[in-house]
């Protein structure tokens, strides 16, 4: 037998055995009609199974997928590209800043006559560099300071400075140049330093700078060991002591609150404000005759605000 005839046979054998498969097959499932033409019919089965329906359609859906895929990653490497840009932006104000604090800090270093006693009580001079506050020098650099504020043991050292409005040191360092970090200012609706009641702000930079360090008031073992700020005010120096600090809203008018009518509601001012603290400090609370500074930074970008509140002690004798 030629091998083209045992081919044309072994074909027809199969297509006898897939008939009877199928016939098999309806007889199983309860419809044993008679096919008129079973060859056709699984050649038909066989295109159903497979041939798409509608093979554009596939087409259509593959070129929509890739469309669709482009447009995410280029998106997606915009987006990169933006925070990339924005995270060297600050990463280049951060290292302008520590600069530009370093000359200020620089302007304060002096050299200090300083006694020194032995053990056989022999008395001997020895000049040192220490920081003395400078307020002529600070007006020099920045007619517009009030003065300084300090935390040892923290970042928290910068100086004090008000303009006519809110926004103007917001987004500009204490040498009046725009910079994301800004600066310690007042807020212009306070009676300042020497009012009854002022606020300062500062940016919770992610460096650590400006009042990122006012964040720790939320752990009792930074609240016991940072009780005192030394702040300058003009030419004067103060200690002043903690006596509260919690977290709220920037919109709440009970926290936020703009001068007094009378005694009476600065000391219900202040008894709501020490009752709020989530740490209780050493040196009490204040009255209505001290002075009272409120520190405040941004927890986050939805008006929560991290306060820390503290009232005039004893002035320091340089």
């Amino acid at each position: 037998m030629s091998k083209k005839k045992k081919k044309q046979k072994n074909k027809k054998k199969i297509q006898n055995n897939n008939v009877k498969l199928v016939v098999a097959q309806r007889e199983q499932s309860g419809s044993p009609e008679i096919l008129e033409n079973p060859e056709k019919e699984i050649i038909e089965n066989q295109l159903e199974v497979c041939v798409p329906e509608n093979p554009s359609k596939h087409f259509l859906s593959d070129r929509a997928y890739n469309i669709l895929r482009f447009v995410c990653l280029s998106c997606a490497a915009a987006m990169l590209i933006y925070a990339s840009y924005q995270l060297t932006i600050s990463y280049l104000d951060y290292k302008e800043d520590e600069k530009k604090y370093a000359t200020i800090e620089n302007m304060f270093i002096q050299d200090v006559e300083v006694k020194q006693v032995d053990e056989k009580g022999k008395i001997s001079y020895a000049t040192e560099k220490q920081w003395v506050w400078d307020y002529d020098a600070m007006l020099e650099y920045n007619d517009e300071a009030k003065g300084y504020i300090k935390l040892e043991g923290t970042r928290i050292q910068y100086p004090i400075v008000e303009h006519s409005d809110n926004f103007f040191y917001l987004w500009r360092g204490v040498d009046k140049v725009k910079n994301g970090s800004g600066s310690i200012f007042l807020d212009y609706r306070t009676a300042g330093l020497d009012g009854k009641m002022c606020v300062l702000y500062g940016h919770n930079m992610l460096d650590g700078s400006m009042f990122q360090d006012l964040m720790d008031y939320r752990n009792a073992a930074f609240c016991k060991k940072h009780q005192i700020f030394d702040v300058y005010v003009g030419y004067r120096h103060y200690l002043y002591y903690v006596f509260s600090t919690f977290s709220a809203k920037d919109t709440d008018e009970n926290v936020y609150e703009y001068g007094f009518e009378n005694d009476s509601d600065f000391q219900n001012w202040i008894d709501r404000i020490s009752s709020k603290s989530t740490y209780q400090f050493d040196y009490g609370k204040p009255g209505i005759n001290d002075r009272i500074i409120m520190c405040s930074t941004c927890i986050d970008d939805y008006g929560n605000r991290q306060l820390v509140c503290m009232f005039r002690g004893e002035e320091v004798a340089e």
